[in-house]
Parts: structure tokens; C-alpha cells; sequence
């Protein structure tokens, strides 16, 4: 991984939803490895490795790293639709995005990458689902704090703009799915 994807140990903290303290902290105690240290001694995230070092899984596979680079992609251009939709809150870059978020893109993508068969209307299913069994309710807005979004609702009752979302990520999880998983 070049360096350009490393990112600031703020960013970082930002991304698991922890305070800059506390990753210097596990850190510190060798509970989390940084990617590399700078010159002037601060910590380098590789935000993928991090991400399973705290949920304490094995260093990724090949699989699971194809599914975070597929679902870094499907982040950045729902983001861009997200604007050009006009959207006031689009989400974040990846790399500031919270971990739930993430976590929930990379899942979507496995899924999809482990069924050739799955369309939106499924892939959206599986998201409503995830989300609910994860105490997430429909709410006026967008908030992880309170579990509510808007979105939770069956695909057919989505508006165009937010079905077209789901079309993208499809359509991008075949386009970069790894040749054994087509």
C-alpha cells in the first residue's frame, strides 16, 4: 500500500470513532500497529489493517482486501452523486467516514462478491436487515447516534435517486470483481 493512503493518526481516530489519545494509547501498548513513523515520530494509519486489528481479526485476505478496495470505490462515487444530487449532508471521504459506515459498505460488498446472482432490490434488503438487527429504526434523518435513517424502507418505496445508488453499487461490484469471484 503506497503511502499515499496512509493517513494522520486524527484521521484515524476519527474513522474508528475514538479520541486521538486513545489510538496513541493502543498503540503505545501494542495493541494496534501504525503502517509506519515519521521522521518527526508520528504515527501512519493504514485505515484497512487498523480497522482488523481492532476487531481483532487475522491480517486480511486477499478476498476481504478486494472487498475493501471495491467498497472504498462505491464510497467515493456515491459520495459524488450524493453532490451532484444536491444532497446538504453527502457522506464523507472514506477515510474520515465513521466505522459503522465502513464496516457496512465492506459487508455489503462480501455479499455481493459471494452472489453473482444479487440485484439492488436484494442488496438493499440485506442493508435494511443488517441495519435493524443492529438496532437501527426509520427516522426523519440520518443519525447514528439516535439509529435512524430514512432510507429504511423496501427498495420500491425509495425515491429514483436513492434506488439509482444501489444500481451503482451493483454495477461497480461487477465491474471490479475479482476474476475468480465473476
Amino acid at each position: 500500500m503506497g503511502m499515499n493512503r496512509y493517513v494522520t493518526t486524527g484521521v484515524a481516530a476519527r474513522a474508528l470513532g475514538v479520541s486521538t489519545a486513545t489510538l496513541t494509547r493502543w498503540a503505545a501498548a501494542g495493541r494496534v500497529t501504525p503502517a509506519e513513523r515519521t521522521l518527526g515520530g508520528h504515527y501512519r494509519w493504514d485505515l484497512g489493517a487498523l480497522r482488523a486489528e481492532v476487531r481483532g481479526e487475522a491480517p486480511q485476505s486477499e478476498r476481504r482486501r478486494a472487498a475493501e478496495d471495491i467498497a472504498r470505490v462505491i464510497h467515493a462515487a456515491n459520495r459524488e452523486l450524493q453532490i451532484v444530487q444536491g444532497d446538504p449532508t453527502p457522506s464523507p471521504p472514506w477515510d474520515e467516514a465513521p466505522e459503522y459506515q465502513a464496516r457496512e459498505n465492506i459487508a455489503s460488498v462480501e455479499l455481493a462478491l459471494a452472489d453473482s446472482g444479487r440485484t439492488p432490490e436484494t442488496n438493499h434488503q440485506g442493508w435494511y436487515e443488517r441495519l435493524i438487527a443492529d438496532g437501527w429504526r426509520r427516522g426523519d434523518v440520518k443519525d447514528p447516534v439516535a439509529k435512524t435513517h430514512p432510507l429504511l424502507v423496501a427498495f420500491d418505496e425509495l425515491p429514483r435517486d436513492q434506488q439509482l445508488k444501489d444500481r451503482l453499487f451493483i454495477a461497480i461490484v461487477r465491474a471490479l470483481a475479482p476474476e475468480s469471484e465473476t
